[in-house]
């Protein structure tokens, strides 16, 4: 809960949002020495946390969390480690080895619920000293020659506050965007998403992670902790525009993994909640610096949930500005260039993979091309390895598009030999 402070309180970091891009934020520079709050309209309690997530981090992701003095959320009693198989429709990806990586056996994905990494992460904030003030909202936000004056609401009445250094981790519906003129770049998404919970549902031995390309649907098996199991399905808006009512649409819902061969079996599957799901989120891209304020997470970069990389982005952004600031000054100069590494660096490690995941969320492409990519990955163990390393997030797009066109001229001359 929000602790009391008297008006024109002083911080090193402002972290204006406490979900996981603001709390690995806080949690870096706290370490680097420096005096931390989190802000929050919210109340920050244990039972706060993202429902609508497929809680699937990808190995990239991984030693973020270890970084963070998460490790231990690996270990069987907080997640299941698991690994993604693929179902196309050019064959199956699926790649010996507990592995993403054949050299690193560690290099796995987790099945992480966010009720159990959120209050984790803020637990983790909180041993490092830092400071949260929850059920606030910052109202709005100056700039002078000696860093930021923050105007902010809570239960108690209106407060101001002063920090060196304000990052924006407030989400794609980023309050302090609109106050700074940080306008998103939205991109379109044609596909509906559900999420659902269930027991009874008998799923590989291996636990695997399945996914399942139907026409230009996705539908993604999860082993959770416990034997639950959590399936999502990223559809085409038209095939669910029928689905209406809430027992209607989780029959459909069931009887649509019930159709596909390569999903487990959900005739004992017994739903722990409502299906949960949006209609309509379009991918939004935001300038990862505005002015003297740097943007983390979702508040920089929001995409079509489909490519699972909410988790893994929004710790990936923390580390690379806490990176970037580095042994500089929150001031002049070396805050300036500091912020300029840091959009440089964002520039380059997130926004290729940004603009295929932007391609993805639109359905009905050239059929014949993705059966030829699809059989062209499954006919190679190699690069099936690659393709999985970059749904993995662990080579960028264009280390895959030169191994593929290598695929694919190796299978033309096969072909043009017989």
């Amino acid at each position: 809960m929000s602790t009391e402070i008297p008006d024109d309180s002083t911080w090193d970091v402002a972290v204006v949002g406490g979900s996981l891009a603001g709390c690995a934020t806080a949690i870096h520079f706290a370490e680097k020495g420096y005096r931390v709050t989190v802000l929050d309209k919210k109340p920050l309690t244990d039972q706060h946390y993202k429902q609508l997530c497929t809680h699937f981090v990808q190995p990239h992701t991984v030693p973020l969390l270890a970084r963070l003095g998460l490790g231990h959320l690996s270990e069987p009693a907080h997640s299941v480690t698991t690994k993604a198989v693929f179902v196309t429709p050019g064959g199956v990806v699926d790649t010996p080895g507990p592995g993403y990586d054949p050299e690193q056996p560690d290099s796995y994905a987790l099945n992480l619920e966010r009720r159990v990494l959120d209050p984790a992460i803020r637990e983790a904030a909180r041993q490092r000293g830092v400071h949260f003030l929850d059920d606030t909202a910052v109202e709005g936000v100056t700039e002078d020659d000696s860093g930021w004056t923050l105007d902010t609401r809570d239960a108690r009445g209106t407060h101001r506050l002063r920090a060196r250094l304000v990052v924006a981790a407030d989400g794609r519906r980023s309050r302090l965007a609109g106050l700074l003129g940080n306008e998103a770049e939205v991109r379109p998404n044609e596909r509906v998403a559900l999420f659902g919970y269930f027991t009874g549902i008998d799923t590989r031995a291996d636990n695997r992670s399945v996914f399942i390309m139907n026409e230009w649907d996705l539908a993604c098996t999860y082993p959770l902790v416990g034997g639950r199991t959590e399936l999502v399905l990223f559809a085409d808006k038209a095939r669910v525009a029928e689905w209406r009512g809430a027992d209607s649409r989780m029959e459909e819902f069931l009887k649509y993994f019930d159709g596909l061969a390569e999903a487990p079996s959900v005739a004992d599957a017994v739903p722990e909640s409502l299906l949960l799901g949006y209609s309509d989120y379009p991918s939004q891209l935001r300038a990862p610096v505005a002015g003297s304020v740097p943007f983390v997470g979702d508040a920089a970069l929001s995409l079509d949930a489909m490519a699972g990389v909410g988790c893994g982005f929004a710790l990936l952004t923390a580390e690379l500005l806490a990176d970037s600031l580095d042994g500089r000054s929150l001031a002049g100069d070396d805050l300036r260039e500091g912020l300029d590494q840091y959009r440089r660096r964002f520039e380059e490690n997130l926004l290729p993979h940004a603009e295929g995941i932007c391609g993805d969320s639109l359905v009905g492409k050239n059929e014949a091309t993705r059966l030829r990519m699809f059989e062209t990955i499954c006919e190679s163990q190699e690069l099936s390895q690659k393709y999985l390393a970059l749904t993995g997030r662990m080579v960028r797009p264009a280390e895959f598009q030169r191994e593929f066109m290598r695929g694919l001229m190796a299978r033309s001359k096969r072909a043009a030999r017989t």
